[in-house]
């Protein structure tokens, strides 16, 4: 394996130099999501790679859609203009080519049937394509629902995608994430068909919210998206990393990115309270008691799947031991999941 990835590694790096430096620009908008006073919008302004996935591709077109996603031109110090219910906002990408709006629009939470997401659309102010027109998307935002009975947070791999974290070297985890596409990659058993029931209320009805964390960069957002799609998983907002060096209050908020994400969800959502999902491969478990300890009343269930390493599921089993009042579950199926919750 370690000698298939040098293989195709050496092999790209012939391809890159070839690849046209003024590629046009393009918006990537990240699912997002409004409380009952404001809307967050996110998303990134970088160059468009020309990324085209399709079920038939080899491991090499695998590998160069992989370096292309790492290898994005970001675009700094861009005007994003948003226009949401006919009014106009305005932002700037950072360093990074990240833009995150808030916007202080009051919205009447849904009473009835499932949970809706309303659009934005999202344009570029001072830069054209090539042809002349406007660089243009529509980003889709989460409207909150009043009959949500909590919300779902759930790391994404080795809790809902098979991704092999705990590999020697993590060779399976690079195998894995630059030699597979979307179609290749493997969900947990069952694992969309318990997420669908537990956003479900008694009637039926999609009503509360899921959300999406991980320790991956935002460069993978594009196939971690499709990935839900093409596996019949909720639709959620994503929480991701953005690698690079980092320093200071950027360093920080890179190494408790997970605490951090949590946090604000609880805060942006005072009246609902949350149920977490995630996996023993890393430190999901500790993670999570620490921001139970910090908001006991919120944190309704903790629910760790277990791994192959039994070291790993002996750290979860202590953790449950020294935490007694700490609702934390260690399961090894998905449909534990549904016993736990309901």
């Amino acid at each position: 394996m370690r000698s298939e990835l040098k293989k195709y590694w050496f092999r790209a790096k012939n391809k890159i130099s070839q690849w046209n430096a003024s590629d046009p620009l393009m918006i990537a908008p990240y699912l997002s999501y409004a409380n009952e006073k404001e809307i967050i919008i996110r998303g990134r302004v970088l160059e468009n790679e020309g990324i085209v996935v399709q079920e038939d591709d080899g491991k090499w077109e695998n590998f160069m859609n992989s370096i292309k996603r790492m290898e994005s031109d970001e675009a700094q110090a861009v005007r994003v203009l948003i226009e949401y219910e006919n009014n106009p906002y305005q932002c700037t990408t950072n360093d990074e080519g990240f833009f995150t709006c808030t916007i202080p629009v009051e919205t009447t939470p849904i009473n009835q049937g499932d949970l809706q997401w309303s659009q934005a659309k999202v344009s570029l102010m001072d830069i054209q394509s090539k042809g002349g027109g406007t660089i243009e998307t529509t980003a889709d935002i989460l409207q909150p629902h009043n009959k949500s009975r909590y919300g779902i947070i759930t790391d994404v791999d080795d809790t809902i995608l098979q991704s092999h974290v705990n590999s020697f070297l993590k060779l399976r985890l690079l195998y894995e994430t630059f030699l597979k596409n979307v179609y290749a990659r493997l969900p947990f058993e069952n694992i969309g068909e318990v997420l669908h029931k537990i956003t479900k209320d008694e009637k039926g009805a999609s009503v509360n919210p899921l959300f999406f964390l991980s320790h991956s960069p935002w460069n993978l957002y594009e196939l971690l998206h499709q990935f839900l799609e093409e596996n019949n998983i909720p639709k959620g907002p994503f929480f991701l990393r953005d690698f690079g060096y980092k320093k200071g209050e950027e360093k920080y908020e890179f190494e408790h990115h997970k605490a951090l994400a949590i946090e604000h969800l609880l805060a942006f959502y005072p009246d609902l309270n949350f149920i977490l999902i995630g996996d023993a491969t890393e430190h999901d478990v500790d993670i999570y008691t620490t921001v139970y300890k910090k908001f006991p009343k919120r944190i309704l269930k903790i629910i760790i799947r277990a791994t192959k390493k039994e070291d790993k599921n002996n750290h979860v089993k202590e953790v449950i031991t020294a935490n007694p009042d700490a609702p934390i579950h260690l399961i090894k199926h998905s449909d534990e999941i549904l016993e736990i919750v309901n």
